[in-house]
């Protein structure tokens, strides 16, 4: 049997979810980085939650998202989905877990703004996918207020009891922050920086040498 026979023959060996996943992934061209951090509620000066983090995304099933240090929970968190392989990994003491999605589909999410427990429109908000969000959902546009130095143009679009404004840069369209008001509730990101098309790049997708990783079951 040559090579490609034992190839076909290890792909006919998987679930018919998986087979599915493995044959109809295409490698990305570009990904997405983006670099956010927490506005509102305003966060304690120099605390966890005052920190950037950093999302990646490429095609509908490589995502990554790295935090910065905990020192207080000894964590440093960083998720890597490469569908239907997931890794959940403490860069703090170097351990891992190893995850398999079920299926039937295979589809990374980045939400926003998450509904623990809940799925709702709301969760169709996604990191990488703002614009199409709000102008699917019949936001209205009008020109924004300056933000940090920049003209913006402004988005809104009401979903499960809940505004939420896109403020994009007048020039290149892209996020410069992004709010949800439901109540007397406020929560705003702002995106520290926004690159839609680098060049995709496999090993951001994979987890790092030395982590020792644990199988979930």
């Amino acid at each position: 049997m040559n090579t490609s026979d034992k190839s076909w023959t290890a792909l006919l060996l998987l679930s018919p979810c998986l087979l599915y996943a493995v044959l109809s992934q295409e490698v990305p061209k570009t990904m997405i980085r983006v670099t956010t951090k927490v506005v509102e509620p305003r966060p304690e000066a120099g605390s966890f939650l005052a920190q950037p983090k950093s999302m990646w995304r490429a095609g509908t099933t490589y995502s990554r998202t790295s935090e910065a240090p905990d020192p207080t929970n000894h964590v440093h968190l960083l998720a890597i989905v490469h569908e239907p392989d997931a890794w959940m990994i403490n860069l703090f003491d170097g351990t891992g877990r190893h995850f398999v999605d079920p299926g039937p589909t295979f589809n990374v999410h980045l939400p926003i703004f998450e509904e623990p427990g809940i799925k709702t429109k709301l969760n169709e908000l996604e990191y990488g996918e703002e614009l199409e969000f709000f102008t699917t959902n019949g936001a209205r546009q009008s020109t924004g207020e300056m933000i940090d130095g920049k003209s913006t143009n402004r988005l809104e679009v009401t979903i499960v009891g809940s505004s939420l404004v896109l403020w994009t840069d007048a020039r290149s369209k892209k996020p410069v922050r992004i709010s949800r008001i439901h109540g007397s509730q406020r929560e705003t990101v702002a995106y520290l920086n926004y690159d839609d098309a680098l060049p995709f790049d496999p090993t951001l997708f994979q987890c790092p040498a030395g982590i020792s990783v644990t199988e979930s079951k």
